[in-house]
């Protein structure tokens, strides 16, 4: 059988380009919306709801830590029974410079720590309040990386590491930045995208490339669209988009903002004293909870 090797690289390569005028039309979008939309929307942000902010910053700042602790006790109460006041305490214990082994991070000791295997995989909402009405105070679960998103990232950092020499443009730092990001969400769609541009700038495809490498990055190039694409789709509902060009709609959004943001402080606010409540009761020596041995606040 003979085949046709340069038919084979020249349909590869139409498909390819093919393939990347229509990546580049919907990358041209999110760039533009990435780099002047957003950057537009922030400073007028900071600039009309300053002390909002800062409230918000100050109070997660309190709340998160808070809200970690107290669902590491509910968690492990859950999981091995006993006193929910011991845990507290175990978990608020100073450390020493040296930790014991056997050992988590939060001051537990039970054996070997198999057992904290099972929170690397929790997909428990640790959060009992759900999240607040601007979605800002909840962050995704991050998948594993999978194979393919291994080899693109591998790939990538072989060409864009500092010490590879070459160039440090801007254009080069901000995308291996971004690299690191897209690694650190597991997102292999993200990765590709990131390949294929910077593929696409230095010229490391051509018609004379092998049809095995065309074939992927053909693959990339429909994942990097579908990133893309998936970008957009949540970004066009985002206050942020096309935020320059719309000045007749500053006012709407001006006072649809500032609902949201004073719905997150209350939010914030009421999860601070929850979290207090419970807490307090957990640090109730046993004097003061009285003879019976019982708190003096229902259901905890």
């Amino acid at each position: 059988m003979i085949i046709d090797h340069d038919r084979l690289q020249a349909e590869a390569w139409a498909e390819f380009h093919a393939a990347r005028k229509r990546l580049e039309k919907a990358a041209a979008d999110l760039h533009h919306h990435e780099t002047s939309d957003v950057p537009a929307y922030d400073a007028w942000l900071h600039r009309t709801f300053p002390q909002l902010l800062t409230a918000i910053r100050n109070l997660r700042a309190e709340v998160e830590p808070k809200a970690a602790k107290v669902h590491a006790v509910q968690t492990r109460v859950a999981l091995f029974g006993g006193s929910a006041r011991r845990f507290w305490r175990e978990i608020n214990r100073p450390k020493p410079e040296q930790t014991a082994p056997g050992a988590d991070d939060a001051g537990f000791e039970f054996g070997d720590g198999d057992d904290d295997d099972f929170f690397a995989d929790d997909d428990q909402d640790p959060d009992p309040w759900g999240e607040g009405f601007s979605g800002a105070l909840k962050s995704p679960a991050v998948p594993a990386p999978t194979m393919a998103a291994r080899e693109i990232y591998r790939r990538l950092v072989q060409r864009l590491h500092p010490d590879r020499g070459g160039e440090w443009t801007p254009a080069r730092e901000r995308l291996w930045h971004e690299v690191q990001e897209a690694w650190s969400a597991g997102d292999s769609d993200w990765l590709a995208r990131l390949e294929v541009e910077w593929e696409t700038v230095n010229d490391i495809l051509g018609p004379t490339s092998a049809v095995s490498r065309l074939r992927a990055a053909i693959e990339e190039l429909h994942g990097a669209r579908r990133d893309t694409e998936r970008k957009l789709r949540a970004y066009r509902g985002a206050p942020a988009w096309r935020f320059p060009k719309a000045e007749k709609k500053r006012a709407e959004l001006r006072h649809r903002i500032e609902g949201q943001l004073r719905f997150d402080l209350k939010y914030l606010q009421s999860k601070l004293v929850y979290l207090n409540e419970i807490i307090a009761d957990w640090e109730d020596s046993r004097e003061s909870r009285g003879v019976s041995g019982r708190s003096s606040r229902p259901g905890r």
